[in-house]
């Protein structure tokens, strides 16, 4: 750009574009034992997305999605990311595991003794109950009986029936 030289060759050369790299990983999430798959959401890391680029899906899950899943903790998996607009091959992309990213809590029920009577001198009738809440699901049962300090000898009055040793597994 001065007087003082004189450009008499020039050698071009080129820039090379590489994928831009990008984690996507799933976000936390839980659910109610008994349930079905909850919706899961992502983050996308690493240099993240550019130029309007945007993913349209990516298919995550875990083991924990059935609704026989136990109580506990699930790793959620992601993979095959989908773009909405731009392609996938300007991109890097590295599918991330969440270990205990899904949380898989107890179902909530109530349960409710049913109120009996009996005349006294007979036999104590059997105690029964019902179950509400959210229910029992998968062929799942409670065990145990309810109690009650009535019996054929007491008095006439109310007793009052207890939970005695019904329960429900974890």
């Amino acid at each position: 750009a001065s007087s003082n030289y004189s450009l008499t060759q020039f050698t071009g050369a080129n820039v090379s574009v590489t994928a831009r790299p990008i984690t996507v990983t799933a976000n936390a999430a839980s659910k109610i034992y008994g349930n079905g798959a909850p919706t899961y959401t992502y983050t996308v890391t690493g240099d993240g997305l550019a130029n309007g680029d945007t993913l349209s899906g990516v298919s995550l899950g875990s083991s924990g999605d059935a609704v026989t899943a136990n109580v506990g903790q699930y790793a959620i998996t992601s993979s095959n990311a989908v773009f909405g607009a731009g392609s996938a091959s300007n991109y890097a992309i590295t599918y991330g595991t969440l270990s205990n990213g899904l949380t898989v809590t107890a179902r909530p029920i109530t349960v409710a003794a049913s109120g009996q009577s009996m005349i006294y001198g007979n036999a104590l009738p059997t105690l029964t109950y019902t179950v509400g809440g959210d229910g029992l699901v998968n062929g799942d049962t409670l065990s145990g009986v309810l109690a009650t300090t009535a019996s054929a000898s007491s008095n006439v009055g109310s007793y009052g029936i207890t939970q005695g040793t019904l329960a429900a597994s974890s």
